[in-house]
This record gives structure tokens, C-alpha cells and sequence, in this order.
């Protein structure tokens, strides 16, 4: 293409003005902030002996309330989160992101100085609801893992999932405390165990309006009719894998749907 023609071409596409059901400032600042919340998930999982992790997120196109995190900690300890701010109504995309970065915020800042995960939820939410009639609200998993011993601390406010999953056995831990912002001074208990060689620990977090029909239920018999060989060969990626497609094809592309999924495996 000549330098004429190439001129023409800007000229005829410059003709057609911006396309109004696309605002520039609008695309522009949704680009923007979905930009730095992907900024805001891991970019890697760090190389640990004893422990593997791999995470998801599925706002890759669209701002949410969703997130996912691992932070190495002092004495051979590291955190892992998955969390959904989501409110009673519709909201602005932005405040759901705003709250999902906040408790992302607060859970970390607490994580350095906390080695159980039900006082780490607890500390989460009265840093950041000290108003209990607030309408955006978040379901989170946490546990902090031993990577060295395998021992486990895990918590859960609100609808998260919680899973361990063993060459034998799918175990669902319960999930009957409320979701941080619903009660400012609720103390929040923990799940203490210790990960066997190979287990899996599964943590997701999706939106609980659109969240798929007895997921759970499906996701377990996807785990137990695995032979035991698969199980053993089974890396956490592999297990987050088969969730994420599993989650996947239960929404068939709803696009307000939305997951965040951690995957813990003890070598």
C-alpha cells in the first residue's frame, strides 16, 4: 500500500466519527480500571518445596467484583484468597471493584500478623465495615498454609466454596458464617487441618445471583470418577483446570457471571 493510499484510508475512517454506542471516554476508562485490576492478580506462583498453587479469575473482559491472591508470609507460611464482592441489588461494576480491592487490601495488610484464618477475616471486616448496613457485601475463602509441614488454617465468610479433594474422597468444608460487611463485630472461626501428600485444597468464589445449580455436586463427581493414578499425577493446575471448565460450561457464557478459583496441592 502506497503512502496515498494509506492517507485516504485515515481519512475515511476519521470521517466516520466515534461509534455512539461506544463512547472513546467510556471504552477508555473501562480499559483503564479493568486494566489494573487484572494489575492486581498474581502474575506468577512462587516455586515452594512442599506446596503448589495456580489461580483464575474471570473478569479478563469485564470489571467485577472477583479476585484471587497468594502472598508468601513469615516462617514458611503462605496465604491464599479468593474472594466476590457482590451486592443485594445491582451496582456500579466500579463499586463492586472498589470493594473487592479493599478486601483484597485489608486481608493481606492482616495476614503478617495473624496465624489463624478466622481472626484474619474478623480483623478484615471491621477494618472496612464499620457500617453493617452497607449494600455491597463479600464472600471470601482464606487459608493460610504451611508450606513446609502442610498444616492449614482456612475461613469462610459468605458463599465461597471450599473444597478438599483426596485420591478417595471429595470433602466440602461448611460455609454457614455470613459475608464480611454483614456483621461488623462477628468473629469469624477457622478450619484447622493438615494437607495429606497430594491432597488438593480448592477454593472458589463466584457470584452467588448467578452462580451455577448444584455446582458443587457437579464439581465433586468430576473429582471422584478419576482413577487413582490421575489423582496422583493431578498438579494444582490440573485441578483448577477441571473446575474452570466445569464452571464454564455450567454458565454457557453468561457474561455476568463471574469466578475466582485457587488451587493448593501438597506434593
Amino acid at each position: 500500500m502506497n503512502a496515498t493510499s494509506t492517507t485516504c484510508r485515515r481519512r475515511r475512517l476519521a470521517s466516520r466519527g466515534p461509534d455512539p454506542l461506544r463512547p472513546a471516554a467510556a471504552v477508555a476508562g473501562h480499559a483503564g480500571r479493568l486494566d489494573r485490576q487484572q494489575e492486581q492478580l498474581p502474575l506468577f506462583a512462587p516455586l515452594l518445596e512442599e506446596v503448589e498453587l495456580d489461580g483464575w479469575s474471570s473478569h479478563e473482559r469485564v470489571l467485577g467484583g472477583n479476585f484471587h491472591d497468594w502472598m508468601l508470609l513469615a516462617g514458611g507460611r503462605v496465604l491464599v484468597m479468593t474472594g466476590q464482592a457482590a451486592g443485594a441489588e445491582p451496582c456500579d461494576p466500579i463499586e463492586t471493584a472498589l470493594i473487592a480491592q479493599a478486601t483484597w487490601t485489608a486481608i493481606r495488610a492482616h495476614a503478617h500478623h495473624t496465624e489463624d484464618a478466622g481472626r484474619l477475616l474478623s480483623l478484615a471486616a471491621r477494618t472496612l465495615w464499620t457500617n453493617p448496613t452497607m449494600h455491597q457485601q463479600a464472600s471470601v475463602a482464606v487459608a493460610l498454609v504451611d508450606s513446609v509441614g502442610g498444616s492449614a488454617s482456612l475461613a469462610i465468610a459468605g458463599d465461597a466454596l471450599a473444597c478438599r479433594v483426596r485420591a478417595a474422597s471429595w470433602e466440602e468444608l461448611p460455609s454457614d458464617q455470613p459475608p464480611l460487611g454483614a456483621e461488623t463485630n462477628f468473629a469469624y472461626t477457622a478450619h484447622d487441618f493438615a494437607l495429606s501428600l497430594r491432597e488438593r485444597l480448592l477454593l472458589v468464589a463466584d457470584h452467588p445471583a448467578y452462580r451455577p445449580a448444584k455446582l458443587s455436586a457437579t464439581i465433586a463427581a468430576d473429582f471422584t470418577r478419576l482413577d487413582a493414578e490421575t489423582h496422583r499425577r493431578m498438579t494444582a493446575a490440573d485441578a483448577l483446570a477441571l473446575v474452570r471448565r466445569r464452571y464454564e460450561h455450567c454458565i454457557a457464557g453468561n457474561p455476568l457471571a463471574s469466578a475466582s478459583i485457587i488451587a493448593v496441592r501438597r506434593r
